[in-house]
């Protein structure tokens, strides 16, 4: 594999471990703080938030001093931010750095593909792309396994002191590899070009259409753990494997799937295939209950959601008509599905407290198909009768 995408998927990763570094940590923090529930949940809905409402920004951002150093200074402040919540002296101060390392989180995601369309070919862009999402789950992974074993060995301090330090080692890494990169320089000033992304109908339709993945990926893999203990009295350590399985598998799906999306001439096929599947198996969800069978369920699952995340990517980088409007299109397809994307844990939790986990499944797989079928929308028309943009027209084909 070439160096300069090998950077950015290694990057990659180590930007994951930083999501999950905390997970683990949970049941110290909350011991250490004397926090409630709600305050502890808190910590974890203050990153989200960061991170969902600074995508357009981040992607603005990028515009003006390059997909390169705005991705460093992402991955730079995230491992700062990191520091500085393994100091935090009280609960404020620790949701504090986690907002921001929510927000510097958004500053990498998007100029990191703007950074690896640059830096691969038109022919091995698609492998990329299901390469860099696999990267997030295999990261993720190891967070979550190894922060583990930190946290109750040591401390959460010592765990989020080890993940700061080795987040700036990678932004410094990062920033000297990437220095050869041949970035494009967009033609429109960065006002206009984010006023010509956010209208485009397409982009929208896309990114909501696409709702399966996220909710997959902030419900099905978060909860799924919690749903094996307590609905169906499964142990701990058993019902954990869950949750692994559906990184470790999310990181094999971004290699098959990368492998797999080259062999269909039209990507908003495979696209509807990875979105109903990924629909489907959360519904199947609720009419198994044999451990294995949940099992397999989730490890598809895990590999279909990477899926389904790339064939957007995919499908928006290259309808756009710059290849430098991949950062700007790509953030705002990001808050488009992470800011709603926050509400849909609390969603689930409501529905399966008042009506049980079967009904709760079986309403987010129901919605996450309906939204699929978004995509069959006709591209809209000139009012002229001149036809569709060149955008949307790309969107239609693709």
């Amino acid at each position: 594999m070439n160096v300069k995408p090998s950077v950015i998927h290694t990057t990659r990763a180590i930007y994951a471990m930083n999501w999950y570094d905390i997970s683990p940590g949970l049941i110290y923090v909350q011991k250490a703080f004397s926090l409630t529930q709600v305050q502890l949940g808190l910590l974890l809905t203050v990153f989200y938030i960061g991170v969902g409402i600074f995508q357009i920004p981040a992607g603005y951002i990028s515009t003006k001093i390059g997909n390169r150093n705005t991705a460093t200074i992402g991955i730079l402040g995230l491992g700062i931010a990191s520091l500085v919540s393994a100091a935090s002296p009280t609960y404020s101060v620790l949701a504090g750095t986690r907002f921001f390392a929510g927000i510097f989180s958004a500053m990498f995601f998007s100029p990191a593909i703007g950074t690896l369309r640059s830096a691969t070919s038109d022919s091995t862009y698609n492998f990329h792309v299901n390469f860099f999402n696999g990267s997030f789950n295999l990261g993720a992974g190891v967070g979550i396994a190894g922060w583990e074993v930190i946290d109750r060995l040591y401390n959460f301090r010592t765990g989020f002191l080890v993940a700061g330090l080795i987040t700036i080692a990678a932004a410094i890494v990062y920033f000297i590899a990437l220095r050869e990169v041949d970035e494009e320089k967009i033609q429109l000033t960065p006002t206009r070009n984010l006023i010509s992304v956010l209208l485009n109908r397409g982009l929208w339709i896309y990114a909501i259409a696409g709702t399966a993945s996220v909710i997959s990926e902030n419900v099905a893999a978060q909860i799924v753990v919690y749903y094996m203990e307590r609905a169906l009295g499964i142990s701990s350590g058993l019902a954990s494997i869950s949750g692994t399985l559906f990184l470790v598998f999310g990181f094999v799906g971004g290699i098959i799937g990368g492998l797999m999306i080259g062999k269909f001439r039209n990507v908003k096929v495979f696209f509807i295939l990875t979105t109903t599947l990924t629909s489907i198996l959360m519904i199947a969800l609720a009419f198994f209950t044999n451990i294995y069978a949940i099992y397999a369920i989730v490890s598809i699952l895990g590999a279909v959601t990477v899926q389904g995340f790339s064939a957007i990517y995919i499908i928006i980088t290259r309808s756009m008509k710059e290849k430098a409007q991949t950062t700007s299109s790509l953030s705002v397809v990001n808050a488009a599905q992470e800011i709603p994307g926050s509400i849909w844990p609390s969603i689930f939790s409501i529905v399966s407290s008042s009506a049980g986990f079967f009904a709760a499944w079986n309403v987010i797989g129901i919605v996450s198909l309906a939204f699929m079928f978004l995509v069959f929308i006709p591209p809209a028309r000139r009012r002229s009768g001149s036809g569709s943009s060149p955008v949307e027209t790309k969107l239609s084909r693709l």
